[in-house]
C-alpha cells in the first residue's frame, strides 16, 4: 500500500468517525482526581497526619457507615446517578460512533459525502422518475439504506418501482461506501395542493 492511500485512509476515518478524546479526557481526569485523593489520603493515614483537624480515617469510617443512616432514596439516588455515568461511559465505548456521512471512490482525493446531501440526490432522482413537484418526494439516509417517502397529490398514482429504480441508478453511479441500497414508500394519503 503507498503513502497516498494510507493518509486517504486515515482522513476518511477521521471524517466519518466521531473523535472520543474528549470523553477519554473527562474520565481520565476523574479518575486521576479520585486516585490523587486516595493517594493523598493514604500518606496522611501513613504518617498519622489530619487535613484541617480531620483524620482521613474517620472519614473512610463514616462514608462506610453512611448508607445505614441515611434515607435509603438518596442512596438510591446517589447509585442511579453513578449507574447512569457508567452506562454512558460504556456506550460511548462500545458503539461505532459515526458520523452521518459516506464516502466515494477516488483516484486522487479522500471524498466524503454528508447524508443530508445524499438524501436530497435520491429524493431528487425519485422524483424525477415519477415526475412528482419538489416538495413531493422526501429522502432519508441511513448507513446502509436510503428511504423516500413519496407524497403525491390526491387521486394520483405513482410508480413506485421506477422510483427504487432511479435512487438505485443514481447510487450505483456515485458508488457511496459502504453501499446503500433504497426503499420507496408511497404515502397512503394525498396531498392537496391548493
Amino acid at each position: 500500500m503507498t503513502e497516498p492511500d494510507a493518509f486517504a485512509r486515515r482522513v476518511l476515518r477521521r471524517e466519518t468517525h466521531e473523535s472520543r478524546s474528549v470523553a477519554t479526557t473527562v474520565a481520565m481526569l476523574l479518575l486521576l482526581l479520585v486516585a490523587a485523593a486516595v493517594v493523598f489520603a493514604a500518606v496522611l493515614v501513613f504518617l498519622d497526619q489530619r487535613v484541617l483537624g480531620v483524620d482521613p480515617r474517620d472519614v473512610v469510617d463514616a462514608g462506610a457507615a453512611a448508607p445505614r443512616g441515611l434515607d435509603p432514596t438518596v442512596v438510591v439516588g446517589v447509585g442511579a446517578v453513578v449507574a447512569f455515568v457508567g452506562l454512558v461511559l460504556l456506550v460511548k465505548g462500545i458503539t461505532p460512533g459515526r458520523r452521518p456521512r459516506h464516502t466515494m471512490p477516488s483516484d486522487r482525493l479522500a471524498v466524503v459525502v454528508d447524508d443530508e446531501v445524499l438524501a436530497s440526490a435520491a429524493a431528487r432522482a425519485a422524483r424525477g422518475a415519477t415526475r412528482l413537484g419538489p416538495d413531493a418526494a422526501v429522502g432519508t439516509v441511513g448507513r446502509r439504506t436510503v428511504d423516500i417517502v413519496l407524497r403525491p397529490a390526491a387521486g394520483v398514482d405513482v410508480p413506485a418501482v421506477a422510483a427504487k429504480d432511479a435512487v438505485d441508478r443514481e447510487f450505483a453511479e456515485i458508488e457511496v461506501v459502504p453501499a446503500v441500497h433504497a426503499r420507496v414508500r408511497v404515502q397512503p394519503t394525498g396531498r392537496v395542493d391548493g
